[in-house]
């Protein structure tokens, strides 16, 4: 066979093979099936069809639910998504995890075929620093599925190149990395004893009452807004969309100074935090207490509980394994086996009924303590590991930040402002 003849056989063979790889392609669309691939041949979008699908005439702004709606973005007109429930006034959808809500007006709903993800990571969130555009495809000359507001932090389930995925209404939608920053995480502060200057007998475990102030008084004056532990964890859950200037105020022990000093100033400004529980040691006083800085600790009583639930939301830190083992300088609660802790915690948790997360002792935890906060219905477990609560560890080691009068302001600030870099 001559060079021609080879090269014209190789040619024929090509345009067939191609051909028939188109066919497949068409019949798997046309099947519903797996039609997109990433790296590596990952198969990651497919074909699904949905019994409510919307399509808006107009664009209209979707809310997300709080104590009112909020507004986190405008859904594009023409661009079908699947609802997953209705009322009267509105149809509901999902960003992400999240239930989301557009009104109802000018619009259709029919059965009809999306493109949705085959699976989705537990990825990250991303800051918005404008409005900013998800597109139908990573392509910047795409149409626009939904456009984003300014100033929040968005669930994203992929990130592929230049290009991050977020779900709304079971589609998946593309974010341009140019357009937004990756989220570090929540700023999560960590505070014990508060005193005044004057009667401050050690940095170690407390910050002065000057320096509390000073802390509150910025997160106030730059719109910070402080969170529950509930909403902490719908957000690691990629079920809440959160203000990008949002902090959570964490407590351990329950210390009366706290009620004496931390709790006006919280007040006063509208701010909610976490206290986290001894609660063997809530019946150590009887009646109204005295607060004395020079004495022994003192911690709130059950009447102090019921007092200071307008600013305080209180939380696990276990009944009585709040110590240390004098031996091996670790919390006592890693020589008890699994059950022994979870016995603990459920003593603890009687006292605290509405607690969602746990403070471990110390920082201290190991496998067991884990199961048992999980046996116990615990949702988040709080560490004293430095750094910022976000997606890429569990939710039973959730990083803080420890505040004592050994940290300057303007490391509070880098924190807060999430400028904090970790080694």
């Amino acid at each position: 066979m001559g060079k021609n003849s080879r090269n014209m056989l190789l040619l024929v063979c090509l345009i067939v093979f191609i051909m028939s790889i188109g066919a497949i392609w068409i019949l798997l669309e046309s099947q519903g099936r797996v039609f997109a691939q990433g790296k590596e041949g990952e198969r990651f979008v497919t074909k699904r069809e949905f019994e409510q699908v919307l399509t808006l005439e107009e664009r209209q702004p979707i809310y997300m639910k709080g104590p009112a709606l909020t507004q986190i973005g405008v859904l594009e007109s023409n661009q079908p998504v699947a609802v997953t429930g209705e009322d009267e006034a509105y149809y509901e959808l999902r960003l992400g995890n999240m239930t989301a809500f557009v009104r109802k007006g000018q619009a259709t709903v029919e059965k009809k075929k999306l493109s949705t993800l085959v699976h989705t990571e537990r990825l990250a969130a991303v800051h918005t620093l404008q409005k900013t555009a998800v597109y139908e495809d990573a392509d910047l000359q795409s149409s626009v599925i939904l456009e984003m507001e300014e100033g929040y932090r968005y669930p994203v389930v992929r990130e592929e190149e230049d290009w991050y995925t977020i779900t709304i209404g079971e589609r998946p939608g593309y974010i341009s990395k140019q357009s937004v920053t990756l989220d570090e995480g929540l700023p999560v502060l960590l505070y014990h004893q508060v005193l005044p200057r004057e009667l401050m007998s050690t940095m170690e475990s407390t910050i002065s009452l000057e320096s509390f102030e000073q802390q509150m008084g910025y997160l106030a004056d730059h719109h910070f807004e402080t969170l529950t532990a509930h909403q902490l964890y719908d957000y690691l859950e990629g079920r809440l969309v959160v203000p990008s200037k949002a902090v959570l105020i964490t407590f351990d022990d329950g210390l009366l100074s706290t009620k004496e000093y931390a709790y006006p100033i919280l007040k006063q400004y509208g701010f909610s935090a976490l206290q986290h529980i001894i609660s063997s040691r809530t019946g150590r006083a009887q009646g109204a207490q005295l607060f004395d800085a020079e004495g022994p600790l003192q911690f709130f009583t059950a009447a102090d509980l019921e007092k200071l639930a307008d600013v305080f939301q209180f939380e696990a830190h276990t009944y009585e394994l709040h110590s240390l083992n004098k031996v091996s300088g670790v919390g006592i609660a890693l020589d008890r086996s699994k059950e022994e802790i979870l016995l603990d915690l459920q003593q603890n948790i009687e006292q605290v009924p509405a607690a969602v997360s746990l403070a471990y002792p110390y920082g201290h935890y190991n496998e067991d303590f884990i199961a048992a906060a999980k046996e116990a219905g615990v949702l988040i477990g709080f560490t004293t590991t430095e750094g910022y609560a976000n997606r890429k560890t569990s939710n039973y080691e959730v990083c803080r930040y420890g505040i004592t009068e050994k940290k300057s302001f303007e490391q509070f600030v880098a924190y807060v402002l999430g400028d904090m870099t970790w080694p």
